[in-house]
């Protein structure tokens, strides 16, 4: 794919320029992780669907590596992980699926700061397990999706910084039904104390969005769009800090998609009980201004609550309000959505690690259309022999789309065998 040629090119380019500067010849320090994991998945419900579910079983054998290498003044992460995949019976899905990433962070003066990030994966899975992806697919097509950020971030007092940033996130899917799109956000944002408790955040961003079909047929609507914001932070406290701010939104479309503003109040409370104990809250309410049909409103809410011990730790939380979906296999537009999630991870034995987690959504679109889904897993991790682990996994995922083609249900079991070794220098 071109674009994500571009991406990684500027990547390298930009590794070579500030990485192996005259600085470079400092001392660094290595650590190389090589590692080959082998898993087999048995999934009841490989196509998502809810009239004809097909199950079978999948084998994965994944080689892969991940290097760090930190110098005074500069580090660089890498990872890199293809997987080779066969099924058992749906063979025509055979594939290799891919995963990378890379953050690179340079110190270029003693105030300003450079850095890069890229995430790169290629799959056939239909759940994709990214953040703040909540679409399905409901073929095997593979699809490729990458994302980078670019940053430089000016520090002109211990908590006061101006940080300008490009993220651009790229899809491209082999299934021709589908969408491929781009969406680049160049963005700023600076914080500001006036005092020890008394501080103000400003940002801006601006959003260019173009989608495209490979068989040229016609594709969801373009649009630009703007982000504003303004936000009081007053800290009570050394534990404690309220905000409040106001947001804005535009979206304006090609095609004859109906733009919207979107106007966001919200205030926001945080506070550390303990080093091990924090609470985070937030409420506020959005209004949806569209050209043509009638306003949307509602309240938007946030809310984590993370508890850590000695042996592991709680986290509980939920949040709701106004979300959109464009560079995605369900292009969804705006929507409203609420939900809640609780994790937790335990250390039962020195070698035994086991954990739950599950999650709750609902999204209520333009058109009334109500999308249910429940999200869940549990399992359990063994590291043994110093270089070998071996993990046993189970998920159930449910979605009630409101009619019978959008719903789905699946269960999956994973066994995981993994080796990987530290070389460090």
């Amino acid at each position: 794919m071109k674009i994500l040629f571009k991406v990684k090119t500027v990547s390298f380019l930009l590794i070579l320029l500030f990485g192996f500067s005259p600085m470079a010849f400092a001392e660094y320090h290595f650590d190389f992780t090589p590692s080959i994991s082998v898993s087999e998945v048995y999934d009841d419900n490989l196509y998502l669907s809810s009239t004809n579910e097909k199950s079978d079983y999948i084998t994965t054998v994944t080689p892969g590596f991940n290097l760090n290498v930190v110098s005074e003044k500069s580090h660089l992460e890498l990872s890199y992980a293809p997987g080779f995949v066969w099924y058992d019976k749906e063979d025509q899905n055979d594939t290799v699926r891919h995963s990378g990433t890379l953050v690179f962070g340079q110190d270029l003066t003693q105030h300003l700061k450079f850095d890069l990030t890229d995430t790169y994966i290629k799959s056939e899975d239909p759940l994709e397990d990214t953040e703040d992806i909540e679409g399905i697919r409901n073929t095997r097509n593979t699809y490729q999706r990458n994302t980078a950020l670019i940053s430089l971030r000016y520090l002109f007092g211990p908590e006061n910084s101006l940080t300008v940033d490009y993220r651009q996130s790229d899809l491209e899917n082999d299934d021709k039904t589908l969408d491929d799109g781009r969406t680049q956000v160049p963005s700023a944002k600076m914080i500001y104390w006036f005092n020890v408790k008394n501080g103000l955040e400003l940002n801006y961003g601006y959003t260019k969005a173009d989608f495209w079909r490979d068989d040229n047929s016609i594709a969801g609507d373009d649009y630009d769009g703007n982000s504003a914001g303004i936000r009081y932070i007053h800290r009570f406290s050394p534990h404690t800090k309220g905000s409040i701010g106001y947001d804005f939104e535009t979206r304006d479309f090609d095609g004859l998609s109906e733009d919207y503003d979107v106007h966001t109040g919200s205030v926001g409370f945080d506070h550390e009980f303990s080093p091990d104990l924090s609470l985070t809250v937030g409420g506020g309410y959005f209004i949806q201004k569209s050209d043509r049909s009638d306003d949307e409103n509602g309240y938007t809410y946030n809310a984590s609550l993370v508890k850590r011990f000695e042996r592991g730790s709680i986290s509980v939380g939920g949040n709701g309000g106004w979300d959109e979906n464009y560079l995605d296999a369900e292009r969804r537009g705006f929507s409203r959505y609420w939900g809640a999630n609780a994790n937790c991870d335990y250390q039962i034995l020195e070698a035994l690690n086991g954990y739950v987690g599950g999650s709750y959504r609902t999204d209520k679109e333009a058109n009334s259309e109500k999308r249910e889904t429940w999200r869940g897993n549990c399992g359990l991790r063994w590291a043994y022999l110093r270089w070998f682990s071996l993990s046993l996994d189970y998920s159930h995922a449910v979605r009630d789309g409101g009619n019978d083609i959008d719903g789905y249900q699946d269960n999956r079991l994973m066994l995981i065998l993994n080796a990987s070794k530290l070389y460090r220098w």
